[in-house]
Formats: structure tokens, C-alpha cells, sequence
């Protein structure tokens, strides 16, 4: 059931499992009565930074609610003879340095050092021993990186009012539901803790907010989760992978904004450790959402993560495999995206004669050479391989299945990705992907089923008739959810975000397509598109680019009174000068900007 925390003995345990609602109704009346305080502290001290969401008369917000909410977590669970002192010297240390880079903002390599130092600490005296590895001085290594990694990133990730606060009560319930359901009262009762503080805080926090947390809120709490998800994942006894992806799922948000900004500047050539605008929720203000639909976003992703680390101490070791290159697909697919976006207006072969060494390495290697693709298309294998036994076998896998399968793999890939290159996979464009590329995932597929088959014969790889072609339906699947991935993100996350300008389509033909094609790439963060009039009666509801053809010509002043515009694009050739007079003559009449859509080759 995993090793029992310092401090923690059986008597102990039955006091935990009936204090779980007290300490949470103490953690969140504690954080609730000491934030006003903290509020006055702030302004008093000088401890205040500019607010993420400014409004008018609202120039600096304080930053010192991290002392309510490591504050509040500390007694409530000393009320209750939960305190462990691992929270209680590591989380008040990490809250030191937190203060004092609020108040002085140290250097980098000071704060590194203190967290450094805070982590191997607590990895090697206090915490117990995660066994990740069958050498005592790797797991302590390991810990030690992972304890760094996750204070350091839920701190990046504060950078929208509400956005950690949320992450991290979703984390905690995550990991207190875990906890519970192996019984270990005391790993739930702290996160419940955590949890308890950060609902509290979130009141204050929320958009736009009164107090925020800072880094004296943010790298404690980070430490304290990263604690946390270590110990629900070491307690799981239905596979050995829980330990290593549970943690990992149930921090998802903040690792994956870490490792985009690190990829990212890294491939522009900047400091990984400077201040900048390129988190993952700035990229989602730029494509137009605000600031709540990011940090819904946000918290979607965090959501997600949480359920599917919960689902991983449920699922079979068996079925855990199958399930682990899907996990990683998804997450790699949405890091690429963010990592997209960053070249959305400079091309990598604009700025590749202009960047530094690594950087011009890491761009030749992920877009001219395709690693990543390629990498990314492991996983893809790997799922539609062993997805393929998986439903073959109605998911009953045993022990020696897997293993065989897993042995196997690699041979699969071999026979594979020549097929993927034969058949002009690497060739695309996510971004530009359409469905005229379906016919090459289909070639890419089918080759890749006969080269698996006739590699059967020369590869140790066991197959049927039944397993082939179920690997290739889900080879296709797969490289159309894949390729399609960054569109399909794009449409969802236009839908989300707030237009400025709303246009109405003038026309519903091969034209208008294109007119709604473009206001969608080239001014989705200004414009949407809100549906299209055509006098053509078999058009009417008839939908273009997700858009309703909403009536026609005659219906034009009921159509601005239901769903008003700012725009008429003009985008048909063939309309009569009356049509177009009485175009001009609603325009001028309700101030709506109107436009020509035209294409032309010269």
C-alpha cells in the first residue's frame, strides 16, 4: 500500500479519516478571516504588483496572500495532529524565499540555490523514500528535480487572476480522492488542506482580484503538491507506471506551460529565465479569449489531467500500457500546438539565419527534419499497435501478452514510418491540413498495415488477419485526429473568443467559403463569422465553415436585430446593382462597415 509518512502511526490514522471536514471547514475559514488582513499587510509593507487584469482606478494589487494560504494549511492540520515537518520546515522555507523575492526580487540563481537546497532537504531527510528506481541515490535525484520542477512551474503558471488558485484545487482534490481511495488518511487529509486554503483564496482572486498570491503563495504551494502527487502516486498498487504518470497528470497544466516556454525560448533564442508574455494562457489571450475563457481553458486541461490520473489507479498494468501512448499523444499534441503559435507571425525560416546555434538546431531539427513529428508518431504507433490486441482481446491482456507486445514493438515502428515517408505523411502542414490529405493518412495506413504484414515474415511480430486491419483503421484514425488536431483546436478555441467584429457573409457559394476561410486564419482574433444570407432557397440552413445560412436579402434587418454585426463582406460576383444598392443603403443606415471579397491572380 505504499510507505507510511514520518510522524504517521495507526492510531494516528483513525484520527485523520474522521478530521477530514474539519480540516477543511479550518483551512477555509482560516484563509477566509486572514486575507482581508493580508490585503492591508500588503498595501502597508509595499508588497504589490501590477494586476493581471487592469482596470480603471486599479494600479497595483497586493501579493501577499501566499501567507494566508501556506498560513491557513499549517494550522489547520496542526489543530487536527496532521502536520507533518516536512510541510511544515519546507513549505515555511519555500514561503521565506517567496517573501523576500516579492519584496527584493533575487537573482535567479539565488532563488535556484534557496529552492535547491529547501528540495534536497526535504527529499532526503523529510519526505520518505519515493522508490522510482532501485537505487536509493536516483530516487532521491529524481525527487529533488521533481520538487524543483513543480514550484518553479506552478509558479509560471500565475499569471492570471484565479488561474493558479483553480490548477491547484484541482490538483489537490485529484490527489485527495486517491489518497482516500487507498487509505491514506494523512496524504488526503493534507491535500484536502490545500485545498480547503486555495477555495478561500480564490474568492479573492478571482477576476479581477483583490490580492494575489506571489511567489511567496505559489512556490509553496507548488512544493507542497509536488509533494503531494509523488506520495498518491507511490500509495497505487494497480501498476507500476501510476507512480510516474499520476504525478504528471494531476500537474499537467503547469508542466506543460513549462516545458512549451522552455522549448520555446530556446528555439527563439532567449533566456528560459526572463519575464515574457509567451505562457501558455498569454497565447490563448492572443487568439482572442478572454481572460476568463482562458482561465477556463486552463482549468479544463487541469481538469482533464486530474481525471485521467485518477483513472490510472484503477486500470488493469495491462491496460495501463494500451492507455500511456494515448496519454502521451494528447499532451504532446496540445504542447505543439502552444509551441505553434509562437511562429504565427515569423515564420522558423524567417528567424533561423538570425538565431543563436541551439536554437537554429532545434528548429532545423523540429520543422525542416520533422523529429518531433516523427517522435509524436511513435506514440501513434504505439496506440494503434497495441490498441489493436487491446480490442481484439476485449481488453483482457495478460501478463505475457503485454510483454510479447511490447518486445514487438519496435519492429512494428521499423515497418511503419517507411510507409508513413513512402506515402507523404511528413509532407504536411498541420496547420494546412484539409481533407484532401485524408487520401495520403489513407495511403500512409494501408502501407503501413501491408509493410507490418510482410515485415511478419521477416520480424519477430505476431499477427492476424483481424489484428492487421484493426491496426489500420486505427492508424487512420489516429493520423487524422493528429493532423487535424491543430484546426479542430483552433475552431474551438474561435468559438471561445470574443469578437470585436462580427461579420455576416454576403453569399453562401465556393466564394463565401473562401471569405469565411480567411476571416477565420487571417483575422480570428478581431472577427467571426456569424452566418451567411442567400436568396437561393435551398441554401437556407444549409452550414458553411460551422455557420448557418441564416435567410435571405429580405431578411436582412430581422437578421441584424437577432444576432447584430459590424461587417457585411460582400463575397459573390453575381449580384445585380439593386442588390447591392440595397447592400449599401442597410450598411449606411445601421453604421455596418461593408466590404468586397475578391481573389485575383495577376
Amino acid at each position: 500500500m505504499g510507505r507510511r509518512w514520518p510522524g504517521a502511526s495507526l492510531a494516528l490514522e483513525v484520527v485523520h479519516r474522521t478530521a477530514l471536514i474539519p480540516v477543511l471547514v479550518a483551512a477555509f475559514a482560516l484563509a477566509t478571516a486572514s486575507l482581508p488582513l493580508a490585503i492591508r499587510a500588503g498595501k502597508r509593507l509595499g508588497l504589490t504588483a501590477t494586476p493581471a487584469i487592469p482596470i480603471a482606478g486599479r494600479m497595483r494589487v497586493p501579493e501577499f496572500g501566499g501567507i494566508s494560504i501556506v498560513g491557513a494549511t499549517i494550522l489547520s492540520l496542526a489543530m487536527c495532529r496532521a502536520l507533518s515537518n516536512w510541510l511544515l520546515f519546507g513549505a515555511g522555507a519555500m514561503l521565506l524565499v517567496g517573501v523576500i523575492d516579492d519584496a527584493f526580487e533575487l537573482r535567479p540563481y539565488q532563488k535556484f540555490a534557496c529552492q535547491l537546497l529547501i528540495c534536497g532537504w526535504a527529499a532526503i531527510f523529510a519526505l520518505p523514500r519515493f522508490a522510482l528506481t532501485p537505487w536509493h541515490v536516483t530516487d532521491f535525484a529524481l525527487a529533488i528535480l521533481w520538487l524543483l520542477a513543480t514550484s518553479n512551474a506552478f509558479n509560471l503558471i500565475d499569471g492570471l487572476d484565479g488561474l493558479a488558485a483553480g490548477v491547484g484545487v484541482i490538483a489537490a482534490g485529484a490527489i485527495a480522492a486517491t489518497a482516500l481511495m487507498h487509505g491514506a488518511a494523512l496524504v488526503a487529509l493534507t491535500s484536502i488542506a490545500v485545498a480547503g486554503a486555495l477555495a478561500a483564496f480564490m474568492f479573492f482572486n478571482f477576476p479581477p482580484a483583490s490580492i494575489i498570491m506571489g511567489d511567496a503563495g505559489a512556490l509553496p504551494i507548488g512544493f507542497i503538491l509536488g509533494a503531494l502527487a509523488l506520495s498518491a502516486g507511490e500509495i497505487a498498487t494497480n501498476s507500476r507506471l501510476t507512480k510516474y504518470v499520476f504525478p504528471i497528470l494531476v500537474m499537467l497544466v503547469p508542466l506543460l506551460d513549462t516545458g512549451v516556454v522552455c522549448v520555446t525560448r530556446l528555439a527563439t533564442g532567449s533566456w528560459i529565465s526572463r519575464h515574457g508574455r509567451d505562457h501558455s494562457h498569454h497565447r490563448l489571450l492572443a487568439l482572442g479569449l478572454s481572460d476568463r475563457a482562458a482561465i477556463t481553458v486552463c482549468w479544463s486541461v487541469g481538469a482533464v489531467g486530474a481525471v485521467c490520473g485518477f483513472a490510472t489507479n484503477v486500470l488493469t498494468h495491462q491496460n495501463m500500457i494500451v492507455a500511456l501512448p494515448f496519454l502521451v499523444l494528447a499532451a504532446a499534441i496540445v504542447a505543439m500546438f502552444m509551441i505553434d503559435l509562437s511562429f504565427e507571425t515569423n515564420s522558423p525560416g524567417d528567424a533561423y539565419q538570425r538565431m543563436p546555434a541551439i536554437a537554429r538546431h532545434i528548429l532545423s531539427l523540429g520543422y525542416k527534419r520533422r523529429v518531433a513529428e516523427a517522435a509524436i508518431d511513435f506514440a501513434l504507433i504505439s496506440g494503434a499497435f497495441l490498441g489493436a490486441f487491446a480490442l481484439r482481446l476485449d481488453f483482457q491482456i495478460g501478463t505475457g501478452t503485454i510483454g510479447g507486445l511490447l518486445r514487438e514493438l519496435p519492429y512494428v515502428a521499423i515497418a511503419t514510418y517507411p510507409a508513413f515517408a513512402t506515402a507523404g505523411i511528413y509532407r504536411g502542414i498541420w496547420r494546412y491540413t484539409s481533407l484532401s490529405d485524408g487520401l495520403r493518412f489513407a495511403g500512409g495506413s494501408l502501407l503501413g498495415g501491408f509493410f507490418l504484414f510482410a515485415g511478419s515474415f521477416l520480424m519477430p511480430i505476431s499477427l492476424s488477419g483481424s489484428i492487421v486491419v484493426l491496426f489500420v483503421i486505427l492508424l487512420f484514425n489516429l493520423l487524422v485526429a493528429t493532423r487535424v488536431s491543430f484546426r479542430a483546436l483552433r475552431r474551438g478555441i474561435s468559438q471561445l473568443a470574443s469578437a470585436n467584429e462580427r461579420v455576416l457573409v454576403v453569399g453562401a457559394g465556393e466564394k463565401a467559403a473562401a471569405a469565411a476561410n480567411f476571416v477565420f486564419h487571417n483575422r480570428r482574433a478581431k472577427a467571426r463569422v456569424i452566418g451567411f444570407i442567400d436568396d437561393d432557397a435551398f441554401k437556407l440552413g444549409k452550414i458553411l465553415h460551422g455557420q448557418r445560412v441564416l435567410g435571405g436579402f429580405g431578411e436582412l434587418e430581422r437578421i441584424y436585430g437577432k444576432s447584430p454585426f459590424e461587417e457585411l463582406l460582400v463575397a459573390s460576383d453575381d449580384l445585380p446593382a439593386a442588390r447591392m444598392g440595397q447592400l449599401a443603403a442597410f450598411a449606411e443606415r445601421h453604421g455596418v462597415a461593408m466590404r468586397r471579397f475578391s481573389i485575383q491572380v495577376s
